[in-house]
């Protein structure tokens, strides 16, 4: 199967989506679900996942509504984002021809994997997260989840480069190119339809956020992996220990000397447990 990257535009009811496939024709696909955060995209969150997973999944990986090269709706009522990606997601399995596949989430990708799994568990086999938001723990936002919140208080290279340093618990790991990812991470985020969706995101009506009610948690059967960095400063690992003793079917795999982005910091534990996994092995 190739490994080639194919991008694509897929029309969805009222939202065009930025696709991009690679490995198609593999028996199972994965669904890529990005977390935010400004400039964020799906390839910005799993490029090298992909890369490594592609030889034996068909692996899609969507910018959201909101986010990247989709559609960025100019109104967006508070607390309804998450609503738009749901709808989303399996309109576009709809259009694809995609009737099950796998879901891998980081941070408010976590959440709107867990929505999916409520709302339509039939349409997915397991489900993989890191650095899920949406815990009951989660009452306030951590600092550095505040950073990334109000990042537009200050939108420089500078404040790109300290919020991507706050996702690792090794802020070297990207050595001397962390101020061309920032760079790269800012021209994304400067544009003003970015920063529109960012803001709308973040607006929440009164009581509303990414999380579910503890009975619709403890209603899902699929089989779910929680991955976490102990280190984790953005959504702190008490996040996911908090949805374990709630998902009936979830287990926990915390990684020491590890941030927030699990796939990039600890990227060949990550796949390797997450390949483990998925081909029900642990």
């Amino acid at each position: 199967m190739s490994d080639t990257v194919v991008t694509s535009d897929v029309r969805v009811g009222e939202y065009t989506l930025r696709v991009h496939r690679a490995g198609r024709g593999n028996a199972e696909t994965i669904l890529f679900l990005h977390g935010s955060g400004p400039g964020a995209t799906g390839m910005s969150n799993f490029a090298g996942t992909v890369a490594a997973l592609s030889d034996t999944y068909d692996c899609l990986v969507v910018d959201q509504v909101g986010w990247g090269d989709s559609s960025h709706p100019e109104h967006t009522p508070p607390g309804s984002r998450l609503r738009q990606n749901v709808a989303a997601c399996l309109g576009l399995l709809d259009e694809l021809g995609l009737e099950r596949v796998h879901l891998v989430g980081n941070s408010l990708g976590g959440a709107l994997a867990l929505h999916l799994l409520v709302r339509a568990p039939q349409r997915f086999g397991r489900a993989v997260l890191m650095g899920a938001a949406g815990a009951g723990t989660a009452t306030t936002p951590s600092p550095a989840m505040m950073r990334l919140i109000t990042f537009y208080d200050d939108p420089t290279a500078r404040s790109m480069a300290e919020l991507i340093s706050f996702m690792l618990y090794d802020p070297t790991l990207f050595g001397d190119r962390l101020g061309a990812i920032a760079e790269e991470r800012l021209a994304m985020a400067v544009r003003p339809e970015v920063e529109r969706s960012h803001r709308q995101t973040f607006t929440m009506a009164p009581g509303a956020g990414p999380g579910l009610p503890e009975i619709a948690l403890k209603r899902i059967t699929n089989e779910v992996l929680l991955v976490h960095g102990r280190e984790d400063v953005v959504v702190p690992p008490e996040g996911s220990e908090w949805f374990a003793r709630r998902i009936p079917r979830a287990r926990l795999y915390l990684l020491p000397h590890c941030g927030h982005w699990a796939q990039i910091e600890q990227a060949e534990r990550f796949q390797a447990m997450t390949r483990a996994f998925l081909a029900d092995a642990v």
